[in-house]
């Protein structure tokens, strides 16, 4: 039997969420944006709302000569 490597790729679409305090919703879209890009760990993660599944690859392993 070949032994063969198999690439699985996952596309998926996460929920994260923060609360914060604004004046108006697009200054709390703006302030959520600005966290975000920092890089804040204080976004919750909701979890995955969508994801697909599909084979990438498959590439039979050679052994080394």
């Amino acid at each position: 039997m070949s032994r063969y490597i198999v690439s699985v790729c996952r596309v998926e679409h996460r929920v994260y969420q923060i609360e914060v305090e604004a004046d108006t919703p697009e200054k709390a879209h703006d302030i959520a944006v600005d966290t975000w890009a920092e890089g804040d760990e204080t976004f919750k993660d909701i979890g995955c709302v969508y994801a697909e599944d599909f084979i990438n690859d498959v590439e039979e392993k050679r052994e080394a000569a």
